[in-house]
């Protein structure tokens, strides 16, 4: 695309070879010119942004939406945690305590996450602690929240001394990228679904928020059957999503098929590598570089889908600062899984290669 000043000297240099003469500078004609030559500019750079947005491989936010529209797809929205915590006393309480609904407390650190309770409690008179169902204030993956992080009562309740969760808050899931979106929209045009094949009943359980990843498997108990895996990571309780998923098939399955749905099993997987640095590079950015790529690895594989070392290779040379690297042993680096096994990343060990003694 031309820049303005392309756009402007080419006006000039015409101007010249029709006159002979030089555009006086900030003459009328001059004015005239690059008024002229920002409004053609200003039309290029909108067609450029048309031409991106006509197209799903490279179309972004809500003209992206449009494009999954037209599939029969939506973006996936975000979800809050939730979970449960408990308002404690130090000595058994001597009246009933009433925490109101909507109390808010916190996780400590830097940047705490808020949670709600959903309802009205009362600690009893004689006890120690009562527990309340919260639930974040804001939805996403911040909201999965490990154990006895929430400490921070945001909410002053007289009577109360602390609060904590003994229980690790679930369930929250960020709004889907465009990449995430994308690649399902590119996938309906790859396997078309017919209402017979394995794309019709992936799709079908993707359209259920909450469900991360899918796999079908034909005549997995004999003909006129199929098996649904669904992935559900961010859930502790999938069970409405499995409820959810189930009843979507029993109304759109193909006459005389049995399609049963079943939640995959979680694999964490290490990873552990040894690497070398490139020069102006510290262990500790790699490793967060690392963990990124490797990251964006796993996170691509689908419900049914192993770990093999070509492509992690690719995954971990593809980080800022890896000048050479090797697996460490102590962590496997291919994962063979059956039909019902999803993998999701647990933690990169990223150490520096020792150097070799001459």
């Amino acid at each position: 695309m031309d820049s303005y000043e392309d756009i402007l000297n080419r006006m000039k240099e015409k101007y010249k070879q029709l006159t002979s003469f030089e555009v006086p500078v900030m003459s009328d004609i001059d004015i005239r010119m690059r008024v002229l030559a920002g409004e053609i500019f200003n039309d290029e750079v909108n067609l450029e942004f048309i031409k991106r947005q006509m197209f799903s491989s490279t179309a972004t936010g809500e003209y992206l939406d449009y494009h999954a529209s037209d599939r029969g797809l939506s973006r996936t929205r975000a979800t809050k945690a939730s979970g449960n915590v408990r308002f404690i006393v130090n000595e058994p309480a001597l009246q009933p305590v009433v925490i109101p609904a909507h109390t808010v407390v916190a996780t400590l650190g830097d940047n705490p996450v808020r949670f709600l309770t959903d309802s009205e409690v009362t600690l009893p008179a004689g006890s120690y602690y009562v527990s309340a169902h919260c639930t974040a204030q804001n939805g996403g993956r911040s909201g999965n929240v490990s154990e006895n992080t929430i400490k921070t009562m945001v909410t002053n309740v007289v009577g109360i001394d602390s609060v904590n969760n003994i229980w690790a808050f679930t369930g929250g899931c960020d709004t889907e990228g465009d990449e995430e979106l994308r690649k399902r929209i590119l996938e309906t045009y790859k396997s078309v679904s017919n209402g017979t094949n394995i794309a019709y009943y992936k799709r079908l359980a993707l359209t259920v928020d909450g469900v991360d990843s899918v796999n079908v498997v034909p005549r997995a108990r004999g003909t006129g059957t199929v098996d649904v895996y669904i992935a559900c990571p961010d859930f502790s309780d999938p069970s409405q999503i499995l409820s959810d998923v189930q009843s979507i098939m029993n109304s759109n399955r193909e006459v005389n098929v049995d399609v049963r749905v079943d939640i995959a099993n979680i694999i964490r997987a290490n990873i552990g590598v040894e690497v070398e640095l490139k020069d102006g590079y510290s262990l500790n950015d790699v490793r967060n570089n690392i963990t990124d790529t490797v990251g964006a690895y796993i996170n691509s594989l689908d419900v049914g889908e192993g770990i093999f070392e070509y492509p992690l290779s690719s995954a971990v040379l593809k980080a800022d600062g890896v000048k050479n690297f090797s697996f460490n042993n102590i962590y496997p680096f291919t994962y063979v899984v059956e039909a019902d096994d999803y993998i999701v990343l647990n933690e990169v060990f990223v150490t520096e290669l020792e150097e070799e003694e001459e």
